[in-house]
C-alpha cells in the first residue's frame, strides 16, 4: 500500500497541510517551554510540573473532546481551537521577549494549552476519516501520525538553534504562527457533522467507555499505549535535565528531539507501507518492547565516566540510540492506530479516539514522574526505570492476553 495515497483527496490535502503546521507549532512549543522553564528555575522538578500542568487538563478534556467531536461540527471546533492557541502563545511570547516572564506565567499557559489540546486531538482524529474514502483510511492514519513525527525531525533542531541565538521567545512566536496556519486552512475544509445530537450527554459520554471495557482487544491495546507513554515517553519532557548531564544546551536538545522524530517518522512510514497483518499482535508487542529496551540503554550512556558532567563524544551516542528506539515506537503506534481506526464503529469513533488520546497527555504527565525521580534520586533512574516497568506489563500481555498476541488482521 502507498502510504501517501490519501493525498489524492483534495480536502485531506488541505487538512493535512494545516495539521502539519499545527504540529510544527506543537513540537516547537515543547522545546521552547522546556528550555524557558529550565532557564527560569534550573530545576528538573519544574520540568515535571510544567508537564503535569499540560497533561492533567488534557486527560480530562480528551473525554469531553471525544463527545464534542461525535456530536457537533468538528471543522468549526478546529478553527476555534487553533485561533485561541495561537493567541495564547503570542501573549506568552511577548512576556518572554519583554523580560517580564515568570514561572507562574508558564504554568498558567501550560494549563490553558492542556485544555485546548485535550479537545483538539480527538476532534482532529475524528475529523479526517470523515473526509476520505474507506480505502484510503490506513494511508490517512499513517499521514496523520506522520505530521507529528515528521515535524519532530526538523523543527526541534532548527528551533533549538534559533533559541540558542535569539532566545525562547522566537520559538514561541513561531509556534503561534503554526497554529495560525491551521486556523486559516480550516476555512477551506468541508463541515463534518454527525446525527447524534439528540442523545443525552451522559449516555453519549459513557458509550465510548463501555465499548472499550467490553472489548478486550481495544482495552489492552489502549492500556498498552498508556503504559508506554507514561513510563517511557515522559523522558522527553525532562530532556533539558538529562542533556545537562552531558553539558548540552538548546542545540543538543534540538538534536535529541530531531533524532527521536526521525526514528518515529521512519517507523510510521515503514508500518504504513508494509503488509503488517501477519502476526500483527506480536509485532506490536515486540516493537513496544524494543522501544523500552533502547530507552533503558539511552539512560546508561556515559555512566561511571564522571560523577557530574560528561563532556566529549558520549552525547553523540544517545542520538542514534534515540532514533532506533523511536523507530520502534513509530512502527508500534501506527500499527495500533490502524487497528483501532479500522475496527471501531463510526458512530463512536470520536469518543474512542478521545479515550485513546489520553496516551499523549500521559506521555506529558510522565515528565512529572521522570523529573520527580530525577530531582530526588537521579535523572538516569528517572529515564530508565519506567521502561523496565513497561517491559513487565508487555510480558504480561504477551503471555495472558490472546486477543492481542494472536491479532492477525485489521480488516
Amino acid at each position: 500500500m502507498n502510504p501517501f495515497s490519501a493525498l489524492v483527496i483534495k480536502d485531506f490535502r488541505t487538512y493535512w497541510f494545516g495539521s502539519l503546521f499545527a504540529m510544527f507549532g506543537h513540537r516547537l512549543i515543547i522545546v521552547a517551554i522546556s528550555l524557558l522553564i529550565y532557564r527560569l528555575t534550573g530545576s528538573a522538578l519544574s520540568l515535571g510540573i510544567v508537564a503535569a500542568s499540560t497533561a492533567i487538563p488534557i486527560m480530562f478534556f480528551n473525554f469531553l473532546g471525544g463527545v464534542i467531536a461525535d456530536k457537533y461540527n468538528v471543522r468549526r471546533i478546529l478553527t476555534f481551537l487553533s485561533l485561541i492557541i495561537s493567541i495564547i502563545l503570542i501573549g506568552l511570547g511577548y512576556l518572554d521577549y519583554s523580560n517580564n516572564i515568570e514561572p507562574i506565567h508558564v504554568y498558567i499557559c501550560s494549563i490553558a494549552l492542556g485544555i485546548l489540546l485535550g479537545i483538539d486531538f480527538p476532534a482532529r482524529n475524528s475529523y479526517f476519516p470523515k473526509i476520505i474514502p474507506e480505502k484510503y483510511l490506513r494511508s490517512g492514519v499513517s499521514l496523520n501520525g506522520a505530521t507529528m513525527a515528521g515535524s519532530s525531525v526538523v523543527v526541534p533542531t532548527i528551533g533549538g538553534l534559533l533559541i540558542s541565538y535569539y532566545g525562547s521567545s522566537i520559538g514561541i512566536f513561531l509556534s503561534a504562527s503554526g497554529y495560525a496556519v491551521m486556523c486559516l486552512s480550516t476555512f477551506f475544509l468541508p463541515d463534518a457533522k454527525t446525527d447524534s445530537e439528540s442523545t443525552s450527554n451522559a449516555k453519549f459520554f459513557f458509550e465510548g467507555i463501555s465499548f472499550i471495557l467490553k472489548n478486550e482487544l481495544f482495552f489492552y491495546m489502549i492500556l498498552l499505549t498508556y503504559f508506554t507513554n507514561f513510563f517511557i515517553f515522559g523522558y522527553i519532557q525532562a530532556l533539558p535535565a538529562f542533556i545537562d548531564l552531558f553539558d548540552g544546551g538548546a542545540r543538543e536538545l534540538g538534536f535529541m528531539f530531531s533524532s527521536a522524530g526521525l526514528g518515529a517518522l521512519s517507523g510510521l512510514l515503514t508500518a504504513g507501507k508494509l503488509n503488517i497483518n501477519h502476526n500483527l499482535g506480536k509485532k506490536i508487542l515486540f516493537s513496544a518492547s524494543f522501544f523500552s529496551l533502547l530507552i533503558i540503554i539511552v539512560s546508561t550512556v556515559g555512566m561511571g565516566i564522571m560523577p557530574e558532567k560528561i563532556p566529549g563524544t558520549n552525547i553523540l551516542l544517545i542520538f542514534p540510540l534515540a532514533t532506533i528506539g523511536h523507530f520502534a515506537n513509530g512502527f508500534y503506534m501506527l500499527s495500533t492506530y490502524s487497528v483501532i481506526q479500522s475496527l471501531v464503529p463510526e458512530n463512536i469513533r470520536g469518543r474512542v479516539m478521545g479515550i485513546l488520546a489520553i496516551h499523549i497527555s500521559l506521555g506529558v504527565l510522565g515528565g512529572l514522574w521522570v523529573g520527580g525521580v530525577g530531582e530526588f534520586i537521579n535523572i538516569r533512574v528517572g529515564v530508565g526505570l519506567g521502561p523496565v516497568i513497561c517491559l513487565l506489563f508487555i510480558t504480561y500481555v504477551l503471555i495472558f492476553k490472546k486477543s492481542v498476541r494472536n491479532l492477525q488482521k485489521i480488516n
